[in-house]
């Protein structure tokens, strides 16, 4: 199933950077803080230039929930999947919802470290990060 809902123009910087396997978020050229969603005005500190900034560094499990009741038919194939709130250490304060993909809902834990897995389709999944030694 395809779901293609209608883009507001402020979202033009996120899916850009999708385009470039990147991950970027609004970003306040006055207080140089970020926020999201994407609004034209920082909810900040109400600065109107607004800037895209590339988050390439960490991101965390932040909280999740499994879906396991397909509520539209076209997501019964698809059962079980966790929808993810995850947070990044380089953009604090943003919170991103994506789907989580290779891992099973007893691997998770608040703060696990993920990865993006960019499947080429305009929007961003999330794996667990290889462990470093």
């Amino acid at each position: 199933m395809e779901f293609d809902p209608p883009r507001a123009p402020e979202f033009e910087g996120f899916f850009a950077g999708l385009g470039r396997q990147e991950l970027c978020f609004p970003r306040c050229n006055g207080c140089r803080r970020f926020h999201w969603y994407p609004m034209k005005h920082c909810p900040h500190c109400q600065g109107s230039d607004i800037g895209w900034q590339t988050v390439a560094g960490p991101a965390h499990l932040y909280s999740w929930t499994v879906v396991r009741y397909a509520f539209d038919p076209d997501f019964a194939g698809q059962l079980p999947y966790t929808v993810a709130l995850v947070a990044f250490a380089e953009a604090p304060g943003v919170r991103l919802v994506s789907n989580l993909i290779e891992i099973e809902p007893q691997e998770l834990e608040i703060g696990l470290a993920l990865e993006p897995q960019f499947p080429g389709d305009e929007r961003v999944l999330f794996r667990s990060a290889p462990t470093r030694a």
